[in-house]
């Protein structure tokens, strides 16, 4: 409920902000992802120096073509048309979640094959295999329980989150790690904007997150104090 109250909240604050915004095109790369699952490409549309700032975060090994590596963070809402409307906010995403895509963004993640990603993977060897398993491993931890889900896919990155962790790994990340969700959506030309999944992203320290979250969530706690009183 409360991932679908952001969502919603988005499609309403975003036209009164598009000066926080950023704008970006998601794709997927061959070699980087098994379908349903794995690695996303977001890339900024246009030159944008908050994006510059994000992508500074990230580890050579989790940019491609110029844009970061991400995992989606919902099971339930569908990838729509480029370009695409961006708003950061903490979102739903639990403490073990955060420690394993942290890792992923800074390339260090334990077991992960960031070297081979050879075209027409299907996800049974190299990058795309572990793409796949980190994929299963961030719905479990955040709570996505759609027929796409895995679980025992992910069983190797589960363990590391449950051995780090001490059963807590389902826990409200609080900033812990500088892991939030980018929420994203689409302007259709025909009016009104249509929400796309939502993806996981490291954030600078500092300024960036304080004039995004600031101006975000002036306009999402109201809906989620009327969600909490429903």
């Amino acid at each position: 409920m409360r991932k679908l109250c952001l969502l919603i909240a988005l499609t309403g604050v975003m036209t009164s902000l598009q000066c926080w915004a950023l704008t970006v095109n998601v794709t997927r790369i061959d070699g980087y992802y098994t379908f349903p699952g794995g690695e996303f490409n977001v890339a900024s549309v246009a030159s944008d120096p908050n994006f510059t700032k994000i992508l500074g975060e990230y580890a050579p090994s989790a940019i491609v073509n110029g844009g970061f590596e991400t995992f989606c963070d919902s099971t339930s809402t569908g990838i729509q048309n480029n370009p695409l409307n961006g708003m950061i906010a903490p979102g739903d995403v639990t403490i073990g979640a955060a420690w394993l895509y942290w890792q992923f963004s800074q390339g260090t993640l334990s077991g992960y094959d960031y070297l081979n990603t050879t075209p027409g993977g299907s996800g049974n060897s190299g990058r795309a295999k572990s793409a796949y398993a980190l994929q299963q491993a961030l719905w479990v931890l955040d709570g996505q329980t759609g027929g796409d889900v895995v679980p025992s896919a992910g069983a190797y990155y589960l363990n590391l989150a449950y051995s780090m962790f001490g059963n807590t790994e389902t826990n409200a990340n609080n900033g812990t790690y500088r892991v939030q969700e980018l929420f994203l959506s689409y302007v259709n030309p025909n009016g009104g904007q249509t929400v796309s999944q939502p993806m996981l992203v490291t954030v600078p320290d500092g300024g960036l997150t304080m004039i995004l979250l600031g101006v975000a969530l002036s306009g999402l706690g109201l809906v989620f104090r009327k969600s909490r009183a429903a």
